[in-house]
């Protein structure tokens, strides 16, 4: 894992704004694997528009596949060209959600993902914090204190979690509620110094019913589920129940591990819609 991560200044000084910071974590879907092309055919024009023009009050650095592709360092607006060329991922759908629901502060999204990797095996290893995780940890305190560094008051008071297709064999599936407990305790316990008053917010997204996701997507949904009951800052949302499908595109041949572009742009509402529900307005 390449743990060297180039700062590049090129915010505003934020004289005390309080700002909002989400960590957007996972496997492909997090990453974003889905058409720019066919978001463009399938949204309603005006909607498309908004996605391509972007969010200035919603700024995000990525860094996706170890450095395969990534923002090189710099924080640019969430707009379609945050994921690997021509895809976009949730961020789309989640700034959309927040900024059309008037949330006027600052929002920060730092993505780190890493497609096709398991909990069980590479984000923790042996119940311990894995390689991925600790890249992610040094990824995420270094754009943390860039964002303190230029005079912005920040809370990290959320983790998009969208990851568990890699985890659908049934050993690893029969572990995944004890590694999510102990994932979620490392990040609490990791970042805790940037935490809100509330504590940091775990929003947690099913995984569809993909070929892909054979055979224990149910027993990985059911385990997600029954982490979110376990305290008030566990929140979990569906995306079967939700219509989420992976069944359409590309046409003729569709990438049956990745959501179509309309449903890549609801699972980030999704995202944001969980997170309307303690956001400061």
């Amino acid at each position: 894992m390449n743990r060297e991560y180039t700062v590049v200044d090129c915010l505003p000084f934020g004289e005390g704004r309080k700002a909002s910071v989400f960590l957007l974590l996972g496997q492909s879907n997090a990453s974003g694997c889905s058409y720019v092309e066919y978001l463009e055919k399938t949204a309603k024009g005006e909607n498309f528009l908004r996605y391509q023009n972007g969010y200035d009050s919603v700024m995000i650095d990525f860094c996706i596949d170890d450095h395969a592709t990534s923002s090189e360092g710099c924080f640019q607006k969430v707009d379609l060209t945050c994921a690997y060329e021509g895809c976009f991922g949730p961020e789309v759908g989640f700034a959309d959600k927040l900024v059309q629901a008037g949330i006027q502060e600052p929002i920060f999204v730092l993505k780190y993902t890493m497609s096709g990797y398991s909990l069980n095996y590479n984000w923790l290893r042996k119940g311990n914090r894995g390689d991925i995780y600790t890249a992610m940890e040094q990824y995420a305190k270094t754009y943390l204190s860039y964002l303190e560094s230029k005079g912005y008051e920040i809370t990290l008071d959320g983790v998009l979690w969208m990851q568990g297709e890699s985890d659908t064999t049934e050993f690893k599936a029969s572990k995944y509620l004890d590694n999510t407990r102990k994932f979620v305790s490392y990040l609490r316990e990791d970042f805790k110094a940037y935490q809100s008053e509330e504590g940091i917010y775990f929003i947690d997204a099913g995984i569809s019913d993909s070929p892909y996701c054979l055979p224990s997507y149910p027993e990985i949904n059911e385990a997600k589920v029954a982490f979110s009951k376990e305290s008030d800052l566990n929140l979990y949302f569906p995306t079967i129940e939700n219509g989420l499908t992976t069944l359409n595109e590309p046409y003729g041949d569709p990438d049956l591990g990745h959501y179509d572009a309309l449903d890549e742009i609801r699972l980030g509402e999704l995202f944001g819609e969980a997170a309307l529900t303690f956001l400061r307005s």
